[in-house]
């Protein structure tokens, strides 16, 4: 009961800092409460310091306010990390990023304890900044999803479950043991050991179509690390072998390469031309060899021998499709 009530007094606090008036009335209708419960709990923010006090000419019949210049002493930030605030909170509304999609509501309780200026600073930046264009996949089925494999993992639970690959032409039934859940390449993966392969594999998450958490604890406890389990993968999916690659960009795509970091082995070489030389060590070809197709006429594979028929084999079969 102590809990439920300071919870309660905390949610006031937010509430009276807000633009909408509350007298006892509509505060007991919010909170489902009597008006008498309304009257201890203002008494009791006033013992605590808190400088509340009713204003009969505010808002729609009077209602009770906090003092402007107070603000609840518990958390201290700085204006780098309001601003830092602000701008993640925007791309998670604004992407509606799943695993996220509660930080807008995170960061306006959060606004209530901090001062004044630091509070319109937030506001300012959330309107200044914003996210366009990430091109995320559609999550917007999976927020059960990921929240059975959040509760998977916080639990050390299995989970069962029904997964759909484009290179089959049917879902499967899988028993996977969840081990790390990471964002890549525009769309959320989930990392988990499956118990037929008996090795740790990685799924992408909007190709789930059920997921339902059992009672079996995950066994497989051993730390692992997705950075070495994806090796030099050009994003995801790690091939059988490493291949160091060579492609010459020219302009205008050379600067574009040379200012954005694709690969964590990347190495550039500008030329006096204006080109660049990208170098990179990556396991598997498939998802390069898309990339390097993006840039169409503008990108040139030198090495590997492997990679260069590749795209010279994709390139054929595009121009075959136009004809």
């Amino acid at each position: 009961m102590r809990g439920k009530r300071l919870n309660r007094l905390l949610q006031i606090i937010a509430a009276l800092r807000g633009p909408t008036s509350y007298n006892a009335k509509r505060l007991s209708e919010r909170y489902g409460c009597s008006r008498r419960n309304i009257y201890r709990d203002i008494a009791v923010l006033e013992l605590a310091g808190v400088p509340v006090f009713y204003d009969p000419d505010y808002g729609d019949g009077g209602g009770y306010r906090i003092r402007s210049d107070w603000w609840f002493p518990s958390v201290s930030l700085t204006d780098r990390e309001c601003l830092d605030l602000a701008l993640l909170t925007r791309i998670a509304e604004s992407q509606s990023i799943p695993l996220l999609d509660q930080a807008g509501g995170a960061r306006d309780k959060l606004l209530g304890t901090l001062p004044p200026k630091q509070q319109d600073l937030i506001r300012t930046a959330s309107e200044l900044f914003d996210a366009i264009g990430l091109n995320l996949a559609d999550h917007s089925h999976c927020r059960h999803f990921m929240t059975t494999i959040q509760t998977a993992l916080l639990t050390q639970k299995q989970i069962e479950c029904s997964y759909r690959s484009p290179h089959q032409s049917h879902s499967k039934k899988l028993r996977l043991q969840p081990r790390q859940v990471f964002l890549a390449a525009q769309a959320w993966y989930l990392l988990a050991w499956d118990d037929k392969s008996k090795d740790n594999r990685i799924y992408r998450v909007a190709r789930f179509t059920e997921i339902n958490l059992t009672n079996q604890p995950i066994k497989q406890n051993e730390p692992c690390s997705i950075r070495e389990i994806l090796g030099n993968a050009w994003t995801v999916y790690r091939g059988d072998r490493d291949y160091h690659i060579e492609v010459l960009f020219h302009p205008p795509a050379a600067e574009q390469v040379a200012e954005t970091q694709w690969h964590h082995t990347q190495q550039i070489e500008p030329q006096k031309d204006g080109c660049v030389v990208f170098r990179a060590t990556v396991s598997g070809l498939d998802e390069v060899a898309y990339w390097v197709l993006g840039w169409g006429p503008l990108a040139e594979v030198r090495k590997p021998k492997e990679l260069r028929e590749r795209v010279c084999d994709d390139l054929q079969k595009t121009l075959y499709r136009y004809r």
